[in-house]
């Protein structure tokens, strides 16, 4: 009799831990199929941006003469800030880790793949004279073509590594059309294109005087007596182009010697910049010509380029 009681006490036990161990194995799985699913949800939506942007970019460097040069430019910034929310995408991919690390493949890959773009992004704005990333100085355009090509096709085998497992899914390809495309002979015939043509446009936006100048007529500066003349010049940039451009101010007095100071910057597109201020030297009773000049800017209608003033200091009461 306890013979058999034994053997029933045993064959109990055994059923309970099998029961435990299909229980935590259960378990597992659905964690997995969980982390897994997570994993997919977020791998998928960085999988369906990249594909439209390659398309996308694709679409620009062949069509994109039909655009205007404002729409272009805006086209091209769109897509430089979305290269860019890439990277905390993959940092995002990288937790929890999975078996096998197919989240790992697809954040290194994707880190990759952000500096191919911003490459191509770059050639494609400097070839336009625009404003674009700054992409890695030793990285070519052929290199960051053949890495989109060739992180493209080893994705093509990587993404079923989860049909498997928990959860049983293929993740969707990356696809590589800018990659093939002749780059260099787009941009130039892009460069070329009439409604793309690069056209310069600056002008003086303000001006300002410490002492502030009394009421007088335009182009007139009617000063409180000082000995210092204080001027700032702010310039601003109306086209979708970086822009260089030197700013000049002259005072020259009567019967003295003319003071001059030159400063260079380089605009950003459709920006405003306020030069470093300049002190003046100047004496009570004293009258002279202040000019401010932007140096090598073509002459454009209705911008002015260049501002003279009649600057007049009253002398010392009494």
């Amino acid at each position: 009799m306890w013979r058999l009681s034994l053997a029933l006490a045993v064959t109990l036990v055994v059923v309970v831990l099998g029961r435990q161990v299909a229980h935590y194995a259960h378990q597992a799985t659905s964690a997995r199929g969980s982390e897994n699913a997570s994993f997919v949800s977020l791998a998928t939506v960085l999988l369906t941006q990249e594909n439209s942007l390659d398309g996308d970019l694709a679409t620009l460097l062949t069509t994109g003469s039909r655009l205007s040069r404002v729409s272009f430019a805006t086209d091209l910034g769109a897509m430089e800030q979305e290269v860019s929310s890439w990277g905390a995408l993959a940092v995002q991919l990288r937790s929890p880790e999975l078996t096998p690390s197919l989240n790992e493949t697809l954040a290194d890959e994707t880190l990759a793949r952000v500096r191919d773009y911003q490459r191509v992004l770059a050639t494609v704005a400097a070839g336009l004279v625009l404003s674009g990333p700054a992409a890695d100085p030793a990285l070519t355009l052929g290199l960051a073509q053949l890495s989109l090509a060739a992180t493209a096709a080893s994705w093509g085998h990587e993404r079923h590594e989860l049909a498997a497992q928990p959860g049983g899914v293929t993740l969707a390809a990356l696809t590589a059309r800018s990659a093939r495309l002749p780059v260099p002979g787009l941009v130039q015939a892009l460069a070329s294109s009439t409604n793309l043509a690069a056209t310069r446009a600056v002008q003086i936006a303000a001006v300002q005087a410490q002492p502030a100048p009394l009421p007088a007529p335009r182009q007139v500066m009617e000063l409180t007596p000082t000995s210092t003349l204080q001027i700032e010049v702010s310039v601003s940039n109306l086209r979708e182009i970086l822009q260089p451009v030197t700013m000049t101010m002259a005072f020259t007095p009567v019967g003295g010697s003319t003071q001059r100071v030159s400063q260079t910057q380089t605009l950003s597109p459709l920006t405003s910049y306020a030069f470093a201020s300049h002190v003046f030297v100047v004496h009570p009773g004293e009258k002279g010509t202040l000019t401010i000049a932007l140096n090598g800017i073509p002459a454009a209608a209705g911008l002015a380029h260049q501002r003279v003033y009649a600057v007049s200091v009253a002398p010392v009461a009494g």
